[in-house]
């Protein structure tokens, strides 16, 4: 399907952005981990989420899903397998985070299969492969190297390990898996990216009183965790998701509007979060209170630099700001940009170009110079960040812009559409670009 875009004026009104996926895939599986019935509120309803929930119940795990709220029913570990063969859909952080849970399950001398969906396959998966073999799992790959699908045996015994940084996933799934390794382990990171994402997790850990020391030497971070730990069930809800709210900022600072984006909370542990204070930075009028924010647009922008490497997912959303900002927007040293669902750098490069942007593209970023934006055909490669931040584009460009991909949206944000619709944006979904709605009309 596409997104059908046109030039709107004015955002008024209310929105709630969904719950933060970061957040809520994490804690399905803490709750895995966990003996005992754990409640999550405000949880994200996505895809994502959604292949997520299905490994933990492949995994043994009685899930119960009641509006908002997701009741967990786990026996904790050793994990029982009710199948041999398990599929992490899309999701990365649910793919990447499982795989050393699978070294603490029951009969785990027997192999495992995981595999994915063809996005994910595309996703490299080799550090944390190499880790894992030296924690003591045997990991064979059934395909071709650095790709799913895997099959794995052997227990996740610990011990000591370096993982590269270029992503913060690898970090994150040894952080939570380790503490209920049978040792005690170390993790050596040399230049970690997307610090943000490893606090997050940290902070999880914080809450389950896990003990763990971290220390940064010589731009190298060196966890020592206690093993033979475990994790107890619990509540928690769920905050809102900056990356997904991300778009409705954008759009709001840039177009006459005044929006109040609710359930978000700058206290919250994200680190896309940051966004909030750049656009403050370039001029924006955004009034942040406890559990909301107000945002007043029109107003004039001064382009900036931005080093990204905290933040890759905000890069399409500040890549369209730029398009807007007096003089210039210079994104710089996020490199794993590269490798998320899609090669962002360049899918925003081309994207932007095709609606009439100056935009200079690097290997670790991009230049995004003020530009009178016009409607195009472009792609969305599949991408929902990819897809959503072109869209924000389409609103401020003359004429009509069709964004292909639109389905990419439920990865992470499946009402993106309905609450721009509400907020007053020229935006509707389609199946081809002669603009036929989904329900036919």
């Amino acid at each position: 399907m596409n997104l059908i875009t046109q030039k709107t004026k004015i955002l008024q009104g209310s929105a709630t952005p969904p719950g933060s996926k970061s957040q809520s895939i994490r804690e399905i599986l803490l709750a895995l981990l966990s003996t005992g019935e754990s409640v999550l509120e405000n949880i994200l309803d996505s895809d994502d989420t959604h292949d997520a929930i299905k490994i933990c119940q492949d995994l043994g795990a009685e899930i119960i899903q009641d509006k908002d709220k997701l009741i967990i029913k786990s026996q904790g570990l050793p994990l029982k397998p009710n199948k041999l063969k398990l599929n992490s859909g899309n999701s990365g952080i649910t793919t990447r985070f499982i795989m050393p849970l699978l070294g603490l399950r029951e009969n785990s001398d027997q192999p495992i299969i995981l595999d994915c969906n063809e996005q994910m396959r595309a996703r490299p998966i080799d550090s944390l492969v190499a880790a894992l073999r030296h924690l003591g799992l045997c990991i064979e790959y059934l395909n071709k190297a650095n790709s799913l699908p895997i099959s794995l045996t052997g227990n996740l015994t610990g011990g000591s390990v370096e993982i590269e940084g270029i992503t913060s996933q690898y970090l994150s799934a040894l952080l939570i898996a380790l503490p209920l390794a049978k040792q005690d382990s170390v993790i050596i990171v040399k230049d970690i990216h997307e610090r943000p994402y490893m606090e997050m997790t940290l902070s999880c850990l914080d809450k389950q009183d896990i003990f763990y020391t971290h220390q940064i030497i010589n731009n190298t971070d060196i966890y020592h965790i206690t093993g033979r730990q475990v994790y107890t069930k619990f509540n928690s809800h769920i905050g809102g998701d900056f990356s997904s709210a991300s778009y409705l900022i954008a759009a709001a600072a840039l177009l006459g509007s005044r929006v109040v984006l609710q359930g978000l909370n700058m206290q919250d542990p994200q680190g896309d979060k940051r966004l909030v204070f750049l656009l403050q930075e370039m001029g924006a009028d955004i009034t942040i209170e406890p559990t909301q924010l107000i945002i007043n647009g029109s107003k004039i922008l001064q382009g900036i630099k931005i080093d990204a490497n905290d933040i890759p997912d905000l890069l399409p959303t500040l890549a369209v700001i730029g398009t807007q900002a007096e003089g210039k927007i210079e994104i710089t040293n996020v490199k794993q940009a590269r490798i998320k669902e899609t090669d962002r750098i360049h899918a925003m490069t081309e994207g932007l170009r095709r609606l009439g942007t100056h935009v200079d593209e690097y290997d670790d970023g991009m230049t995004v110079y003020k530009s009178s934006l016009y409607g195009n055909h472009v792609k969305g490669f599949g991408d929902h960040r990819t897809v959503m931040a072109l869209s924000i584009a389409g609103l401020l460009s003359t004429g009509k812009t069709i964004i292909e991909d639109s389905e990419a949206v439920n990865k992470t944000f499946p009402d993106f559409i309905k609450i721009l619709q509400s907020l007053g944006a020229n935006i509707q979904s389609s199946i081809d670009e002669r603009g036929k709605t989904d329900d036919g009309q």
